[in-house]
């Protein structure tokens, strides 16, 4: 399909007339690769065909530039053959009797030695004068594609025809690819400039190349197929059609839906087309486009000339042939034209060459003051054995891609590196140990794993030590590995070694802060660990960063074995986060374990802002890891202020983010995730969450946190039996390590609620006893009005009032809006709503259950104060005192930090309580408060 091509082939129409009338003359059609020059020629031969005249055609090769008269050969025998023997004789009357010089059988071969000049001179003008006398028959039309490519006896014979054309009916038509340096050979040169017209195709519009489209894959073209299709071709034809023929292949069609897809193709066509067309190139020439793919934008002279081995001339001469072939735009900025261009150069290129352009690139780069990151990407694909300062391009691009905050990036670099080294050498363990701090951020697994590799290597105990300091305690999964192994071997040889120094000394206390967290399921470990913190206490060091990890481990033991109450510990967690910046790096220590603790105890102020500012930083590094396991802890702080909403919506994320390598989150994290699953109303996520993790049988915290999820799906389901005996189980794996503190799971509670529901209610009320009693132990008021709730629903009278009434006074002094909300609405429960007092408290526990974010205890409540439940827009509407304090304030203008300081209160207590304002009061935002204010009557009200 020849598009745009009218006034080209106008143009040789024209000459075809003329030397018809005797008027013989020469045409060169000049193009760029891929113009569509042959596609032109053929065209030629068809205006020819029609005329009736002698068409004699040539395809000159770079096979074939060295055999002689092989042009010649092509376009004259094939017509001796197709006329009369005596018409034949007849062309050869006269001089033209030379040509069975070249003609006949006995002729010698192209590659034999030449002709003497005496019978070359006899041959060149026989077959000249043979054409002549073809010409007297009938106009001769002679092709030639590539002129270039032509043997040199063929090239003078053509020159020495084109003496005569003036005076025969003879048209010759050759094609020449511009810039090739082939061309610029002096017969090459003379021939074309004896030509008498130049036609040169150029590359098609938008609207051919729409019509191509159209024609190759049948259908109507989307506008952004077409724009897409000719912004990566260029609009050259050879370009334009190899992406068509992929397209047509893939079964592509030309909409807005594949743009993407064909624009992705690496057509197999120009894959063929161009490696040929460059082998033929000189080589310092093919070079040049290869080390162009490599440098991409950074083609400077320079670094142009340093890869691919040129001097200032060579160079030019490279980029002039590159340009003026179509493959680049331009010589002082040398970019490729297309991007198709680029891509199939680069796939051409063979493998080895390619490799060893690419580190000679990455040297040259970064000794020429490049990013050390651009040097070091052109790394990544040489696998052959490099040199130390391929090394050094690696680790400093490493360095500087966790600058950047991206992990994943300084990984890549770093496991490339340790392609270079082998299995023995120290600097494997320094590479091994740099990546684990980089991999600790997104593939905790891996980290752990390249630790252990790294541990082996390391001379001395003291160097092993530090290196699997590297993880935090948190984050090691012994189930997964035989890390605690690791841990104690390197902590027994580091004891022996003999030196007592500081350093020593710190790393001995990180190392027995990971034993004593990797055996705190362990009763006589535990008990172990309660006389350590004995020890330490009341001025324990927090000076050192194994002081406080120690610390951490020692006190979280303590709390979930009820040893020590939450007033000795909570003290202790408050100081520890005080000695902390609020920087994720905290993950990768014990610190997580304190903020179990604060929230254990009720004493989490100000530790949702530390989160707050730790994730931020955590979320510009783009630190999976570390993103999922404060998001983890900030679902916990939510959780032990009652904002429920909040924590589902934390533990969410924090579980999106998990690392699923390692088979969902830390053993920590997961149960947080799942605590939070099951005060949520949502049993069926915990039992997800805990079946799949790995750790979910080797973990007895975790194995208890299961059985709860099962229970609690039983007890839904109403197979009460299988509910209780569920829980029972949860509490027995719980005392078989030794875990008695009821805020690590409220066990006892559940069971005793099945206890009662199948009519046993001594045992009821011995399983709640014995819960208030170690809530009791434990101190904090969230636990333990949680217990004396459900003890208060479980005994009968006054005295099971009195306890409901307790847990409601306890509550009230703390933050904990949602037990609060579940104590008041089982102390109005146990009052009833015809009584006053009673639909007082439901409807206070109503709008609780509201602010709380729990629709799951606000649906429970309506449904018992039932004809006595307000509307829900009304309830809803109604703003608490505090919320009508900040709304007000935030009407007249106050910033969310100026209001805080007013009321002294938290920003993140300011931002909820707006929440609740633009929910409750149906708008979207803070402009529109004053305007709904208003429209309550509330405006002067606060």
């Amino acid at each position: 399909m020849l598009l745009e091509r009218a006034d080209d082939v106008s143009k040789v129409n024209a000459a075809l007339s003329a030397a018809a009338g005797g008027h013989g003359r020469m045409v060169i059609v000049r193009g760029r690769l891929g113009a569509g020059k042959s596609e032109l020629l053929e065209t030629i031969g068809e205006l020819g065909a029609a005329r009736e005249v002698l068409t004699l055609r040539a395809q000159a090769a770079a096979t074939e530039h060295d055999f002689s008269f092989g042009v010649v050969r092509q376009l004259i025998e094939p017509a001796l053959t197709r006329v009369p023997a005596e018409r034949a004789e007849r062309w050869f009357q006269g001089t033209a009797h030379g040509a069975r010089l070249i003609l006949t059988e006995e002729a010698p071969a192209g590659h034999d030695a030449p002709c003497p000049a005496e019978q070359l001179n006899l041959a060149l003008t026989g077959l000249t004068m043979l054409v002549a006398n073809m010409s007297r028959d009938s106009a001769v039309l002679i092709l030639v594609d590539d002129l270039h490519w032509a043997d040199a006896e063929s090239l003078r014979m053509l020159w020495h025809l084109t003496r005569v054309l003036p005076i025969r009916r003879i048209l010759v038509v050759c094609t020449v690819l511009t810039g090739d340096v082939r061309a610029e050979q002096p017969l090459v040169q003379e021939l074309l400039s004896l030509a008498r017209h130049t036609v040169s195709p150029e590359n098609l519009s938008r609207d051919a190349a729409r019509s191509l489209i159209e024609e190759y894959l049948s259908a109507p073209a989307d506008d952004d197929f077409v724009r897409a299709c000719h912004e990566r071709s260029g609009g050259n034809p050879l370009f334009l059609t190899a992406i068509l023929a992929e397209a047509l292949f893939h079964g592509l069609k030309p909409s807005a839906q594949h743009v993407a897809d064909a624009v992705a193709l690496r057509p197999s066509l120009l894959r063929q087309r161009l490696p040929a067309f460059l082998e033929s190139l000189p080589d310092h020439i093919r070079r040049t486009a290869y080390a162009m793919t490599v440098l991409d934008e950074n083609t400077s002279p320079q670094l142009l000339d340093g890869l691919a081995e040129l001097d200032a001339v060579r160079r030019a001469e490279s980029l002039r042939v590159l340009r003026e072939v179509g493959l680049i735009t331009d010589c002082a900025h040398p970019v490729f034209a297309h991007s198709v261009v680029r891509d199939a150069v680069e796939e051409s290129m063979p493998p080895a060459e390619r490799a060893a352009m690419r580190a000679v690139a990455a040297e040259l780069l970064h000794r020429s003051g490049h990013p050390v990151e651009q040097a070091a990407e052109h790394l990544m694909d040489v696998v052959t054995p490099q040199d130390r300062d391929v090394l050094r391009i690696l680790r400093t691009a490493a360095d500087s891609a966790m600058r950047r905050g991206a992990p994943r990036d300084a990984a890549r670099f770093l496991r490339r590196a340790l392609l270079d080294s082998s299995s023995s050498d120290p600097e494997r363990a320094r590479l091994l140990i740099d990546l684990t701090t980089v991999e600790r951020s997104f593939a905790t697994a891996a980290s752990v794993r390249h630790i252990m590799e790294a541990v082996p290597l390391l001379d001395t105990p003291r160097e092993q030590a530090a290196a699997v300091a590297r993880i935090g305690p948190v984050l090691m999964a012994p189930a997964a590995f035989p890390v605690d192994d690791m841990v104690r071997r390197v902590s027994a040889d580091l004891a022996t070694s003999g030196t007592t120094d500081g350093v020593d000394r710190e790393l001995a206390l990180r190392l027995e802060a990971r034993e004593r967290f990797f055996t705190a399921q362990d009763p006589a470990r535990i008990r172990s660990a309660v006389a350590r913190l004995a020890d330490l206490v009341p001025e324990p060091p927090m000076d050192s960063v194994g002081e406080r990890e120690l610390l951490t481990v020692l006190i979280h033991t303590a709390t979930v074995a009820n040893a020590v109450p939450a007033t000795a510990v909570a003290p202790l967690a408050t100081r520890l986060l005080e000695h902390e910046p609020p920087t994720p790096t905290q993950v990768h220590t014990a610190l997580p374990l304190a903020v179990n603790v604060l929230a254990a105890a009720d004493r989490t102020e100000g530790v949702a802002a530390w989160l707050d500012e730790a994730y931020r930083i955590a979320e510009s590094r783009r630190s999976d890891v570390e993103q999922a396991v404060i998001r983890a802890e900030q679902a916990l702080v939510a959780l032990s202020v009652g904002d429920m909403a909040d924590a589902r919506a934390k533990a969410r994320q924090a579980d999106a983010l998990s690392d699923a390598e390692l088979g969902g989150p830390p053993a920590v994290c997961a149960a947080i995730l799942a605590i939070v699953a099951l005060q949520t109303a949502q049993p069926e996520r915990a039992e997800r969450l805990l079946s799949r993790h790995r750790l979910g049988a080797e973990n007895e915290h975790l194995a208890a946190l299961l059985a709860v999820a099962k229970g609690s799906l039983a007890s839904r389901a109403g197979d009460t039996g299988g509910a209780l005996n569920h829980f029972l189980v949860a509490g027995h794996r719980l005392e078989q390590i030794g875990w008695r503190n009821p805020v690590v799971l409220p066990w006892a509670s559940y069971a005793a609620l099945m206890h009662q529901r199948l009519g046993d209610t001594a045992a009821a009320l011995d399983l709640s006893r014995q819960e208030v009693a170690q809530a009791r132990a434990w101190g904090a008021p969230s636990s333990l009005g949680r217990s004396l709730v459900v003890q208060g629903r479980l005994t009968p009278g006054r005295h099971g009032t009195e306890l409901l009434e307790e847990a409601v006074q306890l509550l009230e002094a703390i933050p904990n809006r949602y037990e609060l909300c579940l104590a008041l609405f089982a102390l109005g429960r146990r009052l009833g709503p015809r009584r006053a007092q009673g639909r007082a408290l439901l409807r206070r526990a109503l709008e609780l259950s509201a602010e709380c974010g729990a629709p799951w205890v606000q649906a429970a409540v309506e449904s018992h104060l039932g004809q006595n439940a307000p509307s829900r827009n009304a309830h809803n509407s109604a703003l608490t005192p505090s919320e009508s304090k900040v709304a007000h304030l935030a009407a007249s203008g106050l910033s969310n930090q100026e209001i805080s300081l007013e009321l002294s209160i938290s920003c993140r207590m300011v931002e909820k309580h707006l929440t609740n304002c633009y929910r409750k009061m149906g708008i979207k935002s803070r402009r529109d408060l004053e305007s709904a204010l208003r429209n309550t009557g509330a405006v002067n009200a606060g």
